[in-house]
C-alpha cells in the first residue's frame, strides 16, 4: 500500500454505478488576491456500494470531531 496526498476534494461524478471523485493539490497562492489555485491531483473510482461505505464511515467520522470540538470548546476556560 502506499499513500496519495490531496488537498480537496473538488468533483464527484456518479454514472451506472461507479463514483469517481476527483481530489486536486495546491499549485499556487497569490498574496495579493488572497486566491489558491487547484491543480488536478488524482481520481478515485469505486463501485456504488464501496463508495456509500465510505461515505457512511466519513459521516461518522464528521458527528465525532464535531462532538470532541464541542467537548473542547466547553471545557475551555472563558477570558
Amino acid at each position: 500500500m502506499h499513500d496519495l496526498f490531496a488537498e480537496r476534494l473538488v468533483n464527484v461524478h456518479i454514472h451506472q454505478g461507479v463514483a469517481r471523485l476527483d481530489f486536486a493539490r495546491l499549485e499556487s497562492v497569490d498574496p495579493e488576491k488572497n486566491q489558491a489555485t487547484l491543480a488536478p491531483s488524482l481520481r478515485l473510482v469505486l463501485p456504488l456500494d464501496a463508495f456509500m461505505q465510505a461515505a457512511d464511515q466519513m459521516h461518522k467520522v464528521r458527528e465525532a470531531i464535531i462532538q470532541e470540538s464541542k467537548k473542547h470548546a466547553e471545557t475551555k476556560p472563558s477570558s
